[in-house]
């Protein structure tokens, strides 16, 4: 089919779609939504010129519409990248790094040096004392098995979500300790703020955004770090490393899909979706989910996508109650094509375990069993122990935590070289582009100027310097 004046098959579908709103809603449901640059903010429509309702509650359902129309018109702007096409994974890493406020500059070379070790059934810990960017602490543990020989080994970077106690996680440690009986190393830091970390601050920071970072960018960035640390790494394989990741883990890894050439394999889990269905989300966020115009400019496919043709495994529970069965298919279908061009759709796979969000004995099983491959892990699976001992206090490699270390705001202010007030509220710095006197609290998960706060960083609005 042609299209008049060089029109693409996507605009003409785009230009569809509104017409076909307009009939359903009157010129007013799409006036403003004409085509704009990618990132751009989404234009006015008649609803937003017209005055609020003096009634707090009716005003604050009414911006709930508002926002749900500035969703959907970003959505209408997502550029057509295909992963599979060298350009296009490239214009999708540099929009990752620059919706995280990533430079290459700032990536941190990490030193690390054992604070003491200890041993468990098939391998030992070393606890880890390290510092990634001048005056900031870091914390890691690393897994090696036992019995060890001359060769260099394969190393898993196994990135932490929101388990209680991070790297000391029963969940991190159980899956640590199953891939170390494989027969490969395992590193697992503590992210920015989490763990015995959490005195930098790490949920509720805002300096990063206002600094025009975000915690999520910092997180990456450190992470990048350590694993240019691991290649260093006398007793690594540099070309066998690999990175997992579950939950606020499985968020790190959508990104080093993207921005890690140098992995060798990669699985994210308890994440793959959408970022339209998180940023929509009517809660509080812990600052680490919060992706500054992401909507709109990037979807979970094409980061997961650019890792192709390397080998990727994502997976999910049937039962998570954070992440929908159905966007997990959705997501899926869209990396396996990118795959399939690409002639490697066998080492993409994808599946939905029975359960909930967390990892469980079958989903070690499966972890092994994937990375056995691209690894060459040759030890047999072992039969899980849960009645193991795991570390408690013992497995902290700071203590205590050194009183001068640098906290997660004032890391952002050095890195960007802007200084920014303290206890800042994130509606603060990204209010409502429309806002009444008061607004009224209509959710029971979180208030509703910081809400809107969220809705507006994955928007792409501007940060305020109040």
């Amino acid at each position: 089919m042609q299209y008049e004046h060089g029109m693409s098959r996507r605009d003409a579908i785009r230009t569809a779609s509104l017409a076909g709103a307009a009939c359903l809603g009157g010129a007013h449901a799409v006036r403003g939504a004409r085509p704009a640059p990618s990132g751009a903010e989404p234009s006015d429509d008649v609803e937003s010129s017209r005055a609020l309702p003096d009634d707090p509650e009716a005003a604050t359902h009414e911006l709930f519409e508002r926002y749900e129309r500035r969703f959907a018109e970003a959505r209408l702007h997502l550029p057509d990248r295909n992963p599979a096409q060298a350009a296009d994974r490239d214009a999708i890493a540099r929009a990752a790094q620059q919706c995280l406020g990533i430079r290459d500059a700032w990536i941190p070379s990490i030193t690390a040096e054992a604070a003491g070790t200890i041993d468990f059934d098939g391998g030992r810990i070393e606890r880890l004392r390290a510092t990634s960017w001048p005056g900031t602490a870091a914390s890691a543990l690393l897994y090696v098995p036992a019995d060890v020989g001359p060769d260099r080994l394969p190393l898993v970077v196994l990135c932490c979500g929101h388990g209680r106690g991070g790297k000391l996680s029963s969940t991190y440690q159980r899956m640590a300790r199953h891939l170390t009986r494989r027969g490969a190393m395992v590193l697992c830091p503590d992210n920015i703020g989490q763990g015995e970390r959490e005195p930098m601050g790490h949920r509720a920071c805002v300096a990063p955004f206002a600094c025009g970072l975000s915690v999520q960018g910092l997180i990456v960035m450190e992470t990048l770090g350590w694993i240019a640390w691991a290649r260093r790494e006398a007793r690594v394989a540099p070309q066998r490393i690999a990175a997992i990741g579950q939950s606020g883990g499985g968020t790190l890894t959508v990104f080093l899909a993207a921005l890690c050439p140098e992995l060798a394999a990669l699985s994210s889990s308890g994440y793959p979706s959408t970022f339209d269905f998180v940023a929509r989300k009517e809660k509080t966020h812990c600052h680490c989910n919060l992706l500054p115009g992401i909507v709109g400019r990037l979807e979970m496919w094409h980061l997961l996508g650019s890792f192709a043709p390397r080998p990727l495994f994502i997976f999910q529970g049937s039962a998570d109650p954070l992440f929908p069965e159905d966007l997990f298919y959705h997501t899926a279908r869209k990396v396996r094509h990118v795959y399939r061009l690409l002639g490697a759709e066998q080492v993409f796979s994808s599946r939905v375990f029975s359960g909930g969000h967390s990892w469980e004995a079958p989903r070690y099983q499966a972890m092994g069993e994937f990375l056995a491959g691209p690894l060459g892990l040759d030890a047999p699976a072992a039969e899980e122990d849960f009645d193991e001992p795991l570390l408690a206090d013992a497995g902290r490699c700071w203590e205590p935590w050194p009183a001068d270390a640098v906290d997660t705001d004032a890391l952002a202010q050095r890195l960007s070289d802007r200084p920014v007030r303290r206890r800042l509220s994130l509606a603060d710095v990204f209010p409502p582009r429309e806002s009444p006197p008061a607004l009224a609290n209509v959710t029971p998960r979180g208030p509703t100027p910081q809400i809107f706060a969220q809705y507006e960083v994955f928007l792409g609005s501007p940060p305020r310097q109040p």
